[in-house]
């Protein structure tokens, strides 16, 4: 057992490496520690940056959630036996999975249930606002059950530039009338409210599904995260919450439970 895991207390790392960007805190298994993580750049992350990480945190145990292999890599290389890599068959999760390939679930998606169940109960809903944006459900016994992915809000902004000759690129900002006086604010009133009308439609169904049979319908906690949570989900009074460091606190709650079990 390496020895930063015999002290379960002891204060460990968490990082979520996503496409577009890298987070990482200091964490115990009670709180995520203020003014000790950071945010850099997936595509900036290299073999010395991680080393750079490893100097500043020397001696503390890794948990990581990565949807990047090859900087997952990077971190196995760097780190080697304090890293601790969650996936979908992790044991122990601290959350039972009711999903046919376990392996398939993406462990971003994972961290962010077991923060959302354990900070708000189930049923829940998180929606992560990230390069695609994505629903995962817990059910209501407590259970993750699967999930919704679809085009990130700048993925659609992105793609209208790059398919077409005329239309701009566009900065992704809440627009100040439905009816755009120009191409930019067009297209942001057609990214912006129309999106929000997709995150609906596609919640509503997810509720349904979720509450089927029970009478009367229970409440269902929606909670978001990611880049673009603050500019979708504010004008959604469906949404309870927005909570930018979810994907972190999930990795702490993870890292618990390893813990725990040692």
């Amino acid at each position: 057992m390496p020895d930063e895991l015999k002290k379960k207390e002891a204060p460990f790392l968490v990082v979520d490496v996503s496409n577009s960007f890298t987070k990482y805190a200091v964490a115990t298994p009670g709180r995520l520690l203020r003014g000790q993580g950071g945010t850099c750049p997936t595509p900036s992350l290299n073999l010395a940056t991680v080393r750079a990480l490893a100097r500043r945190f020397k001696g503390k145990a890794v948990f990581l959630s990565s949807v990047v292999p090859a900087r997952t890599k990077i971190f196995r290389r760097v780190f080697g036996r304090r890293l601790h890599v969650l996936h979908g068959e992790a044991v122990p999760l601290g959350m039972p999975v009711r999903y046919p390939n376990k392996a398939r679930i993406g462990p971003d998606r994972l961290a962010n249930a077991l923060a959302v169940r354990s900070l708000y109960g189930a049923p829940a809903v998180v929606i992560d606002f990230g390069t695609a944006v994505t629903f995962d459900v817990i059910d209501r016994d407590g259970a993750y059950c699967g999930g919704v992915i679809a085009p990130g809000l700048n993925m659609m902004t992105e793609y209208l530039h790059e398919r077409t000759a005329l239309l701009p690129r566009v900065e992704v900002r809440e627009p100040r009338r439905a009816i755009g006086k120009s191409t930019e604010e067009a297209i942001r009133v057609g990214a912006v409210i129309g999106y929000r009308g997709m995150i609906r439609e596609i919640l509503g169904a997810v509720r349904s599904e979720l509450l089927a049979g029970k009478k009367p319908k229970g409440t269902v906690h929606v909670v978001a995260t990611g880049g673009q949570a603050g500019i979708v989900a504010r004008a959604m009074p469906e949404v309870a919450a927005v909570v930018p460091g979810l994907t972190l606190d999930g990795l702490r709650l993870w890292a618990g439970t390893v813990l725990a079990s040692i």
